[in-house]
Formats: C-alpha cells, sequence, structure tokens
C-alpha cells in the first residue's frame, strides 16, 4: 500500500497539514518537539485507529477547538485505484470513520491498510513479558491467515466461558464441556503462528547478517502448553489443577515467543542499539512476509532513526530499508550520510508545525 496523500486539520500542532509523499523513501527532519512524531503518529492512526503513543483520542486535538480530522489517499499500485480513508474525533460525537465515504470502524482500517512501526517503545518486544511478543506476532499473523481472526475470536469466547466456569465453581462437566472448542481452536493458532513465523525466520537471518554480523540467533515459538501432548490431552491433564486455581492455564494464550543469542535470551546479551536493530530486522522481515503473501506491503514508520546508533549501524539500518519494496517514512533529528545511500526519496522540514519540501 501507498499513501499518496495526507491531510489533517487542528492535529496535534499541525493546523492545517497537506502532505504529497514519495512511494518509497520520505525522510522527514526537525528537531525535537517540532511534530515529527505527530505526522508519523497521523500516518498511524489512519491504519490502527489509535495512536502508538499512548495518547487518548481527545489529546490528539490541536489548540484551536476539541476535534481533529485525519485524511489520506491511497492507492496499491502506481497506475491503481486508490481508495480512501477519513478519521475525524469531536467531543460531542466522539471518533468517526470513513472507507470511501462510508462509515466504517478500526477492523476496517486494519484490514484495508497495514502499518507498522519502528520507535523506541519497541524495546518492549524484548524486555517486557511475552504478552508484547504475541502481539507482535499476532498482527502479521492477521494480515496473512484469512481464518485467523474467526478462530481467534472462537478460542477467546471458549477461554473466556471456560475461566468462567473454573471462577465460579461449577462442575468438572460443565468445565469440560468448552474444551473441545478450546482444543480445535487453539491447535489451530499456533499452527498460523508457526507457519507465519517460519517464513519470517526464512527472512530475518539475512537482516540480520547486514545489521549486526554473524550470531547465533534463534526464534523459537513454545505453544503453551507441553510438546508431547495434544492441547485436548493437556486440558484434561491439568484440568483438576485450573479448578484450583480458577483459570486455564495451557493454551496459545500462554504462548512464549523466545529469541535468543546462543543459549541466551537476547534482551541480557546485547545493548540497547542492538536491540534496535536486531526489533528492526524483525519488523522488517515480518512486513516482508505479509508483502510476499498478500501483494499489500505495509507502510513502514521509523521514528528517531539515528537514536542509539553509531554512523555505521545507521548506514546499515539505511541499507537495509532502502531494499524494503513498500513505503517508508522515517523522522530524524538532522540529515545524516546514511539518507544518501538511497536515491529514490523525498526530504521534508518540520517547524513549528509546518512541513516543507526540501528535495
Amino acid at each position: 500500500m501507498t499513501l499518496d496523500e495526507l491531510r489533517s486539520d487542528n492535529f496535534r500542532m499541525f493546523d492545517n497539514l497537506s502532505l504529497q509523499p514519495h512511494c518509497r523513501l520520505n525522510v522527514v527532519l526537525g528537531v525535537n518537539a517540532a511534530g515529527k512524531s505527530s505526522l508519523l503518529e497521523s500516518i498511524y492512526l489512519l491504519g490502527r485507529g489509535k495512536s502508538f503513543r499512548g495518547s487518548s483520542l481527545q489529546e490528539l486535538a490541536g489548540p484551536r477547538e476539541r476535534r481533529w480530522t485525519v485524511f489520506g489517499r491511497l492507492s496499491e499500485s502506481r497506475n491503481g485505484p486508490t481508495s480512501t480513508h477519513g478519521l475525524g474525533w469531536d467531543a460531542e460525537n466522539g471518533l468517526q470513520i470513513r472507507c470511501d465515504g462510508s462509515a466504517a470502524n478500526v477492523l476496517d482500517l486494519v484490514q484495508r491498510l497495514p502499518v507498522q512501526i519502528l520507535d523506541p517503545g519497541l524495546h518492549r518486544v524484548l524486555q517486557e513479558g511475552p504478552t508484547y511478543r504475541r502481539s507482535f506476532l499476532d498482527w502479521g499473523v492477521f494480515h496473512v491467515e484469512p481464518l485467523f481472526l474467526p478462530t481467534w475470536r472462537r478460542y477467546r469466547r471458549a477461554l473466556r466461558q471456560r475461566n468462567h466456569a473454573l471462577r465460579s465453581g461449577q462442575s468438572e462437566r460443565e468445565v469440560a464441556a468448552w474444551e473441545p472448542e478450546l482444543a480445535q481452536s487453539g491447535e489451530a493458532l499456533q499452527a498460523f503462528r508457526l507457519r507465519h513465523l517460519e517464513g519470517v525466520q526464512r527472512l530475518v537471518s539475512d537482516y540480520l547478517r547486514v545489521l549486526l554480523g554473524e550470531g547465533e540467533w534463534s526464534f523459537d515459538l513454545s505453544s503453551g502448553w507441553s510438546r508431547t501432548q495434544s492441547l485436548a490431552e493437556a486440558l484434561l491433564a491439568h484440568r483438576a489443577q485450573d479448578m484450583r486455581l480458577g483459570m486455564t492455564h495451557q493454551g496459545p494464550h500462554r504462548a512464549e515467543l523466545r529469541i535468543r543469542v546462543g543459549s541466551h535470551a537476547a534482551k541480557n546479551r546485547i545493548s540497547r542499539g542492538q536491540q534496535k536493530l536486531l526489533i528492526s530486522a524483525l519488523v522488517l522481515a515480518q512486513c516482508h512476509e505479509i508483502g510476499e503473501v498478500t501483494e499489500r506491503w505495509p507502510i513502514v514508520l521509523v521514528d528517531d532513526f539515528g537514536a542509539e546508533l553509531a554512523e555505521r549501524y545507521q548506514c546499515a539500518l539505511m541499507d537495509v530499508l532502502g531494499e524494503y519494496r513498500g513505503q517508508l517514512f522515517v523522522t530524524a533529528f538532522e540529515s545524516a550520510n546514511a539518507f544518501e545511500r538511497v536515491a529514490d526519496k523525498r526530504m521534508f522540514h518540520v517547524e513549528h508545525g509546518r512541513v516543507s519540501l526540501l528535495s
């Protein structure tokens, strides 16, 4: 997907923004607090319906009044048909979403426009608990596997019902009644995740070789239950324990993506800069896999490009980004030698909420 036009009104510090991006690389320069991240935030909204900065929709309104709008014109190919996404918020009506002029919802945005961001918050994929890594993986599975969403919904419903039966002291028969659905949908979710991870692993090793050199990197997805049992067998074997504790402890909601270098957890063995490069490789490999499978290449946003990276690593990262076949938006404090490595680009400058074209 390509964002051909971006407009916003009273969004953050942008009183009135109009931008015609390049179909490949867009570099946005500016000092801190100039509005670079806010520009990325408006693009992220077009594909996710929420802010990547954890802000409420009300906080996105600029100083003029308690409302904002963001609009994007999109295309799937250079000469192909276009589509539009529009979001607006005001204090009276809340969030309103339109796709091609018709009322829509957040799911419509996510399905139509895959967008991913590389920002300092992505360190959580390594540093925090398994929830972040499952969420990261499932975003990709959602885009490549049409049956993922209905299967995930079936699993979550069965899990909620079984947990309710466990917590409310219902009989073993009532607890067991939800296990066939839980086992069937749970096994399917694990298969979807493994298939997607296999495609990502096929690509990520090449990225890591460019970014971090040779290394024994591994990405292992535990299912959330014993490898020696089916999920149905694991649920039966742990039923009595679950009834004592009031919670289901087996299933893909307990899955863990373990990222290792050698025999050690990667988060304990590499620097912050290396963590940024590792996550960058994972994100780009996942987006590459989505693009190959669906022929709809995600838009990738890179916030604060040079942070925590020496110049040689900036150049290595830009070499990898330059090979990506989708559209890129990169923010930086100042122009860097790394940007000269990609000829097919457009440079912008942001100052006091105004965007100007540099080249």
